[in-house]
């Protein structure tokens, strides 16, 4: 009996074991583009829910026989709905045919691809976009990261975890990314955009769904800062299902990071709130670094003709960041050490902005933005000398010296060993403090209006902005120990501006070409007030505008591209652009006081009033993008032509006396490769991305004149070559020697390197006749980059290796290194990362099936390398390729 009962038990579990039901699978497009979208809410009859994963796609598995209805939505794009008919056990439904449309009051800033072509259609010139895909598959600690995958962008080390982004983009200075225009969800993000545009806050890569990079005459449309590039970092949007986020993560050097979100959508609500805590020891000693941030958000769409999104944020760092770096010497005995423990970095953001869609008709759209920002940053830094590294401890003395500089124990000193060390005041070491407030604010209304017809399409766009400045910069000196973070002010100087732009743009398109031009207005007042100055005038009458300085100035800005779909068919496409452009930077608070008077630059007086106008730039591009075999390989191909005029702001403590000119072009190439299409399964998922750029730059003309070279502690090395350059090209160099009346004296002939310490001032002057053939700096003839990537099931291993090319620091292309060392070349060096990951959303048990756990590695072979020397003399050897291995886990539930 009992036997009969275990054998009906088991060949009833077997049976019901074996039982097979149906399933249903599918992936999930964007109609605008056919990229697929990931992270889409997929329902099945209401009450089973799916997430589409990274690819796109979804799997219902157990699908009973009978008929279905699936429920596809994501925020910003109209719902559909799909019938599905299972007619047996065993049968299989792909649905390949899923796409979704955009809403026509979509929030379009806020909203990015996962485009396996790593380009948008959106964009009629060169663009790059670093999909969700991308940046969860990497895992970066920051979000230099990613960008130093794509093309035409140079990464500039300045240690820690990317909080100040130090990038260039085809050949602009990278020190704060100051050149370029940076954008968070379409809004500008930079402390002061105009005033001050250093990257002193940069978005946590926690936060991001993606980033774009724009090149191309596509960049008008987003304001000032329009010479090189525009990168905009879209933040993640709150998902359909409620939705509780957990991600942790840890790893060597003190690092952890915990980010938590919850948000979810109810009745066309869309919301989320996001916190982020994230804590690095630093690569180095005394290089901690702390940072706190909060988003909230809320996206609706009020009715079928409305919609708002609106977001707060605030972001908090403690860091001990320094601008004192390492000298030769230092470099080679340890990198990682730093002996400046009183450096403070403290700042505070608050941000809202606020977008709202209204369309008007089928074919007309209003869009209404409003941001405004506060930013305020507390610096403290010790002030530093260079000293022998023989004479530590005579002029740090015994305390000091035991307590920080003890590594120089047992070591032997050459000639030119110097050390960077606190300033000596009495026995105690001194500090000052930069401190600014900046406060921003800005409304823009858009009207866009199109025409679709048979062949012919026109979108017309309208827009028109007010943007608004202020910018407070007090320094302290310090009047105790280094620690003191009180003292006597001696620079208190507050600026403000006003800019006020139009913008102009139609994109008409005839069949398979397209024409788009685009014309910028903007008219900027900016003031300047020497608060402690103005305080000393007896005849101050208390006026708004008493004692400041003023400099108003406009400019139209065009621009046009063209772009041909040359073949248009689902298995392959191919389209060719190009485009002209007048690049545009305007003055900031520090040089946007002076006179220029037949190209010539000076302090401004009674009879040269202020006039400087904004730098500006003549840019070319053309290229081709394509997606062939049905997305086996996808590519975008770019030759750029930059050239700049009116230049002054050549680089850290480098200026043209006499306005420059500049050229830089070069090529750019990214290619993604889906290897496993080789396969004719999509169960494999191998993709090989691959990108190159290759640039020159010349210095065509201007006199330029570099404050920290002189200054520098030149060995005999940099002595001789700055001697066979002045030689080399006697007519490109003013040589003044001190003389016993006092003053400078012109001297003309051949030098010889006895004659170097006569030399009190010199002066550059490029051209022809000049100075002929030098590059600008930070301009890498080559960077490649490479990355292979493999998941199957849930699990993901990828590995990239990246190379960047020997490259000049400053305009005179020195390659010898000076002693403390502001001043010499680069060499190449290379980058390899690694990560693994393992998602469990295979799995049936409900508990893990939104778990995560992934392994990333960063600079794995542990290579230091000399990665910058961005400030220069204040600062000196900028080290990278510091190992960090982090891993972690993510939950979602």
């Amino acid at each position: 009996m009992l036997k009969n009962i275990l054998i009906g038990t088991f060949l009833f579990t077997f049976l019901g074991m074996s039982a097979q039901h149906a399933s249903i699978k599918g992936i999930v497009k964007n109609e605008t583009d056919a990229q697929a979208m990931p992270y889409v809410s997929v329902s099945l009859d209401g009450n089973t829910f799916k997430t589409t994963d990274i690819n796109g796609e979804f799997n219902f598995n157990d699908v009973k026989i009978g008929g279905h209805k699936l429920t596809i939505a994501f925020l910003g794009y109209e719902k559909i709905e799909h019938a599905v008919a299972i007619s047996s056990e065993n049968e299989t439904i792909i649905l390949s045919d899923l796409k979704l449309k955009p809403s026509a009051i979509l929030i379009s800033e806020v909203v990015i691809s996962s485009p396996s072509t790593n380009f948008s259609s959106r964009y009629e010139g060169s663009n790059i976009i670093i999909s969700s895909k991308e940046i969860e598959l990497t895992k970066p600690v920051g979000t230099e990261e990613v960008l130093k995958k794509v093309a035409g962008v140079n990464v500039s080390g300045d240690m820690g975890i990317s909080n100040r982004l130090n990038v260039g983009i085809r050949g602009s200075y990278p020190r704060r990314s100051a050149n370029l225009l940076l954008l968070e969800d379409g809004t500008p993000i930079a402390p002061a955009p105009y005033l001050a545009p250093e990257a002193y806050y940069n978005p946590p890569s926690d936060r991001l769904d993606g980033i774009e990079i724009l090149k191309g005459a596509d960049i008008l449309a987003f304001g000032s800062n329009t010479m090189y590039g525009v990168i905009n970092y879209i933040t993640k949007k709150p998902p359909l299902k409620p939705t509780l986020g957990i991600n942790l993560t840890a790893g060597e050097n003190g690092y952890h990071s915990e980010y938590l979100t919850y948000g979810g959508t109810w009745n066309n609500i869309g919301a989320e709130l996001q916190v982020l805590n994230k804590q690095f020891d630093g690569f180095q000693d005394n290089s901690q670094s702390s940072i706190f941030n909060t988003t909230a958000k809320l996206y609706s769409e009020l009715t079928t003709r409305s919609s708002v999104y609106v977001k707060l944020n605030y972001h908090q760092e403690k860091s001990k960041a320094s601008y004192s770096a390492l000298t030769p010497y230092t470099y080679k005995v340890d990198p990682r050490q730093n002996p400046f423990d009183a450096d403070d970095l403290y700042t505070k953001r608050y941000a809202a902005d606020l977008i709202y869609n209204f369309k008007l008709s089928k074919n007309t759209l209003l869009s209404t933005k409003v941001y405004v920002s506060q930013f305020q940053r507390d610096w403290w830094r010790q002030e530093n000398t260079l000293i022998k590294a023989s004479t530590a401890l005579s002029y740090l003395g015994q305390a000091i010296y035991d307590d920080r500089y003890s590594y120089l124990n047992a070591q032997t000193f050459g000639s030119d060993d110097y050390i960077r060390v606190g300033k000596i005041a009495f026995g105690e070491e001194s500090t000052r403090s930069r401190n600014r407030l900046f406060r921003v604010g800005g409304a823009q209304q858009s009207f866009k209006y199109k025409i679709e017809k048979e062949n012919f399409k026109m979108n017309l766009e309208l827009i028109a902005k007010g943007h608004w400045e202020t910018f407070n910069n007090v320094e302290i000196k310090n009047d105790s120990s280094r620690f003191s973070r009180s003292g006597t002010i001696d620079r208190d100087q507050y600026f403000t501006l006003n800019a006020y732009s139009g913008m102009l743009k139609d994109k008409i398109s005839y069949k398979n070409i397209s024409i788009t031009p685009s014309l910028r207005y903007e008219w900027v007042e900016m003031r300047s007030f020497d608060r402690l100055a103005i305080s000393k005038m007896t005849n101050n009458d208390g006026s708004k505008f008493f004692g400041s300085q003023k400099n108003v100035f406009s400019s139209f800005v065009p621009g046009v591209s063209v772009a041909y779909d040359a073949i248009s068919k689902p298995e392959n496409k191919l389209s060719v652009y190009a485009g002209v452009y007048r690049g545009y930077t305007a003055p900031t608070a520090e040089v946007g006081f002076l006179n220029v008077e037949d190209g010539i630059v000076s302090a401004p007086s009674d009879s040269k009033p202020i006039n400087r106008v904004p730098e500006t730039s003549l840019n070319y591009e053309a290229g081709l993008r394509a997606c062939l075999l049905r997305e086996f390989a996808c590519l975008q191909v770019s030759y750029f032509n930059n050239n700049i005029s009116n230049y002054y702001s050549a680089g850290r403590n480098e200026a043209f006396q006499t306005l420059g000119a500049v050229n830089t072009y070069g090529l750019e190439g990214t290619v993604n490769m889906n290897l496993h299409k080789l396969l004719n399964s999509e169960k494999h998922q191998i993709v090989l991305s691959l990108s190159g750029t290759w640039m020159k730059g010349k210095v065509l003309s201007g006199l330029l004149k570099d404050s920290d070279l002189l200054k520098a502690k030149h060995t005999d090395a940099t002595k001789q070559e700055l001697i066979d350059k002045i030689n080399a090209e006697r007519n490109g160099f003013d040589v003044y020697f001190s003389s016993s009346t006092g003053t400078d004296s012109l001297v003309s002939g051949e030098l010889t390197v006895a004659d170097f310490s006569k030399i009190k001032r010199l002066d550059f002057v490029f051209g022809n006749d000049g100075i002929a053939n030098n590059t600008v700096p930070y301009l890498p003839p080559y960077i490649l980059n490479a990355g292979l990537s493999y998941g199957i099931a849930g699990f993901n291993i990828g590995v990239n290796f990246n190379y960047v090319g020997k490259q000049y620091t400053d305009y005179l292309n020195f390659e010898n290194e000076t002693a403390e060392g502001a001043i010499g070349s680069l060499q190449a060096f290379k980058t390899i990362d690694a990560n693994i990951s393992y998602s469990f959303e295979h799995v049936s048990n409900k508990y893990l099936k939104g778990l995560t756990v992934f392994i990333a590695g960063k600079n794995i072979t542990d290579e230091v390398y000399k990665a910058s020397r961005l400030h220069r003399l204040s600062s000196g050897i900028m080290p990278g390729g510091f190992r960090q291995i982090n891993g972690g886990v993510k939950f979602n539930f």
